[in-house]
């Protein structure tokens, strides 16, 4: 009877079943050969192939063979399908060696290959499947088809569409195991396709991380260049897995600085993007240049404002993004955002940005000013603290551009906030005189009430100002809308004082119109007490002049043509000083005093001769200008003129009356300060006339010693005709003033010119009794140059010396040969006798 190999016991188990748990292996090989179901199920519903796979190898290398193989369960699987889904290779290994069928599909149709495919990350499943495939498994096309083609034709980098490798593909579809099979059977791991795509490209195209990692730790070059440029960290990536993607190219070495095609980096592609805060920062900590520009001369910065992408922009601008890089169009991420609105210029303008420059200097503030930003945006700068004078390279201030463009929103906006009016830039234009020079309006708006009332570093109004650049109309309009037209600046001057700097005739005028509601006040002064008429002088305001001096004429009493400064000086005074002639005759023709003095007492004349301006000298004497007229030091025209003049003007001077003898108040007169002068200058200061003296009847001789002159000035007196035997107040002559001033060189030229040594003064003493008593030395030199001379009495010098002279100057004298011992006097005495009745016997005993 043969026995059945289904009969179940009472747990419901087949005698395979009970063999298998029984251990006895031997035994349930012979089962299974008997075609014994590997299926069948006990109470519990366990297999007999569930309990032999329980057990492992040992329990299931007994059951199968090239029938049990082929047997199904109830859902029509075969063991091949269940070695599949375990993943255990060497069990379907051992399956298909027994002759399974690799294409037995399921009752859903379910074949083993695509139990294989199921689960493409683990490693087994691509091995498994090429085991099926080449076990005769029909493939099953779809996104598998490149897998199996490769397998069947044993070449793992074959090609496919677009030069695509099985890498390639399986990196772009994630399938991990896939790509770990490839790559152990030696696929190169950077393999390019027809668009020099490499599979780290499709790996990190398609968000496929782990595929991305296993490239990358298999050596994938984390920098590779496809067509267009890209490289992986280029690629627009999946938003789910762009920031682990991103954190892993960027921790295996990629490069963020590359440049695609179009010139851009993987920041330009975060910025178009709106990528988030994390990668942006990746990137830039990876070293990102946040200021790259691509081709058409765009920063990230700009491509993220370009997008409208406010958090992104902000994050550039934080980081040190430059907002004034320009692109090849010229415009910079500070443009756009302006263009963009408050908003956009709100994430970009940040505290530590809104004082930078451009290539021009123009500060963020210059910049929406320029560009007509919409007041918000003004103002969002402004509360950011924007420096409101700020200048760019030109010298222009925000206000400048805002004026130049007569923007007056802009403007008046800066103006309230204090921006300058009157900052000048490098042409020297401020903002007001833009303004006032351009008008069209802007004068309404920057001539508001506290513009009109303030004033420059100088003090200068706006009305200063107007008059200076000889803006008339503007004038009348600045003091129609309030402006003073006294105002006084730092220096004291009115805007009058403006007008006379600019030399305009016609802005005095309408300053000084009789019609106007107000005018200028003409007699007004400076800090310094001159008067406009005084400033047409030092500004050389040939026109100025003329209109002060007829208003002055007609409506001012004449006051302002001899005002005086706070020294004391005329308009003349000045005009002189600087020599202006035309000034000069202007004035004096329009009744000028010529004799005007000043505080200290000095005249025109006086200022003329210090400043040494030689034609306003002459055009002053002409005019009559008086030479004498002393200031307070008692020194008049000519004593000046010795000291600062050409001999040509001090004979002038003396020739319209100087006196060479008048003295000032130190005893000093103009011939004793010409001695120390040249011989020329000393000839013209005396003149002719031999006969002067001063009020103690010295003549030049005797000022010539008392002034220690050098011998050269007393020559050139001499040779002037003076007398050399003249007497002073006092009796004395020049010789006596020089020997009893020890003046050996000065009574050595009068003696040799005639003086008499024994013309005596007042008290008695002549040269001779003072060279005895005091000057010893100086007797052989009378000796020598007058030695035939002698007193009224005949006594001559050996006879003085008998009477006073000491025995060495006796004898000296009786050595020289001029010298007669015997010589007599009226009343017949020689020295010997004198000497005897003056009792002096030693002096005899030399005489005898």
């Amino acid at each position: 009877m043969k026995a059945d190999p289904a009969v179940k016991d009472s747990a419901g188990e087949t005698p395979l079943a009970a063999a298998l748990g029984a251990g006895c292996y031997d035994a349930a090989r012979v089962l299974a050969d008997a075609d014994s179901s590997i299926f069948a199920e006990n109470a519990a519903g366990s297999s007999v192939w569930k309990i032999a796979a329980s057990r492992g190898t040992e329990a299931v290398e007994p059951i199968l063979n090239e029938k049990t193989v082929l047997q199904q369960d109830k859902r029509g699987r075969t063991v091949l399908h269940y070695a599949v889904e375990s993943r255990d290779e060497t069990l379907v290994k051992a399956v298909l060696a027994k002759k399974a069928n690799p294409g037995h599909a399921d009752a859903s149709g379910t074949t083993p290959l695509a139990l294989a495919y199921a689960d493409p990350e683990a490693g087994e499943s691509a091995r498994i499947s090429a085991e099926l495939i080449l076990a005769g498994a029909e493939p099953l096309r779809g996104d598998f088809s490149y897998f199996e083609t490769a397998v069947l034709k044993r070449n793992p980098g074959m090609r496919f569409e677009e030069g695509k490798t099985p890498l390639h593909i399986a990196a772009g579809n994630g399938y991990a195991g896939f790509v770990n099979y490839l790559l152990e059977r030696k696929v190169p791991v950077n393999v390019k396709d027809i668009a020099s795509s490499t599979p780290l490209h499709e790996a990190v195209r398609n968000g496929r991380i782990e595929t991305a990692r296993i490239l990358l730790a298999s050596g994938a070059d984390p920098n590779p260049r496809d067509s267009s440029g890209n490289t992986p960290l280029h690629l627009v990536m999946p938003l789910a897995s762009r920031s682990q993607l991103f954190t892993l190219l960027l921790g295996a070495g990629a490069n963020p600085n590359l440049k695609d095609s179009y010139g851009e980096t993987p920041l330009h592609i975060a910025a178009r993007l709106g990528m988030s805060e994390d990668i942006i920062r990746a990137l830039l900590n990876a070293g990102a240049d946040t200021n790259e520009r691509n081709k058409r001369g765009i920063t990230p910065l700009a491509l993220a404002i370009e997008r409208n992408q406010l958090v992104q922009a902000n994050l550039f601008v934080r980081l040190g993004a430059d907002i004034h890089a320009e692109d090849m169009d010229g415009h910079t991420a500070l443009s756009k955002a302006i263009s963009s609105g408050p908003e956009m210029v709100e994430a970009v303008i940040v505290e530590t940005n809104v004082q930078t420059r451009d290539s021009q200097g123009r500060t963020p503030l210059h910049i929406a000013v320029l560009n007509k930003a919409p007041e918000p945006i003004i103002n969002y700068l402004i509360s950011r603290k924007a420096d409101i004078n700020a200048r760019d390279k030109n010298g222009d201030s925000p206000l400048h551009i805002a004026v130049r463009g007569n923007d007056r929103a802009s403007g008046e906006i800066l103006l309230a906030y204090g921006g300058d009016v009157f900052n000048p830039n490098v042409s020297g234009e401020s903002a007001l005189k833009i303004a006032l020079a351009r008008m069209g309006g802007r004068q309404d708006w920057v001539l508001n009430s506290a513009v009109i009332k303030s004033t420059d570093g100088a003090g200068n109004t706006p009305l200063h100002l107007a008059a200076e650049w000889q803006l008339a109309q503007v004038v009348t309009f600045i003091g129609e809308k309030g402006g003073d037209l006294d105002a006084r600046n730092a220096n004291g001057e009115t805007p009058l004082f403006s007008a006379v700097k600019a030399d305009s005739s016609e802005t005095l005028r309408t300053m000084l119109s009789p019609s106007a509601e107000r005018r200028a006040d003409i007699n007004a002064r400076d800090f310094l007490g001159n008067s406009a008429l005084h400033a047409c002088i030092r500004w050389s305001a040939p026109r100025a002049a003329e209109a002060l001096l007829d208003y002055d004429a007609r409506s001012n009493s004449k006051r302002l043509i001899n005002a005086r400064n706070l020294a004391g000086k005329t308009a003349l005074h000045e005009a002189a000083r600087t020599g202006n002639l035309a000034f000069l005759r202007t004035l004096l023709a329009a009744g000028a005093d010529i004799n005007a003095a000043d505080e200290s007492g000095r005249t025109a004349l006086t200022d003329a001769i210090k400043a040494n301006r030689e034609d306003a000298i002459r055009l002053l004497l002409d005019r009559k200008a008086s030479p004498v007229i002393q200031d307070m030091y008692g020194r008049n025209a000519l004593h000046e003129a010795v000291d600062n003049s050409s001999p040509e003007i001090v004979a002038l001077l003396r020739a319209s009356g100087g006196n060479a003898m008048s003295r000032d108040s130190y005893g000093k007169t103009p011939l004793s300060l010409a001695l120390k002068k040249t011989s020329a200058t000393m000839t013209a200061v005396i003149g002719k006339d031999t006969n002067m003296v001063d009020s103690d009847g010295n003549t030049p001789l005797h000022i010539a010693v008392s002034e220690h002159s050098g011998p050269e000035s007393l020559e050139t007196l001499l040779a002037s005709g003076f007398p050399v035997n003249n007497r002073n107040r006092t009796g004395s002559t020049a010789l006596l003033q020089a020997v009893r001033g020890g003046q050996e060189s000065l009574a050595k030229v009068l003696l040799i010119a005639g003086a008499d040594p024994y013309a005596s003064d007042n008290q008695g003493e002549s040269a001779v009794t003072i060279a005895l008593a005091a000057y010893p030395a100086l007797v052989p030199m009378i000796a020598e140059y007058a030695p035939e001379k002698t007193d009224t009495i005949g006594d001559g010098l050996l006879h003085y010396a008998a009477r006073s002279g000491d025995a060495e100057t006796v004898r000296r004298l009786l050595a020289l040969p001029k010298i007669d011992r015997g010589a007599r006097n009226i009343s017949g005495e020689t020295a010997y006798d004198i000497a005897v009745r003056w009792q002096r016997p030693e002096i005899a005993a030399l005489l005898k």
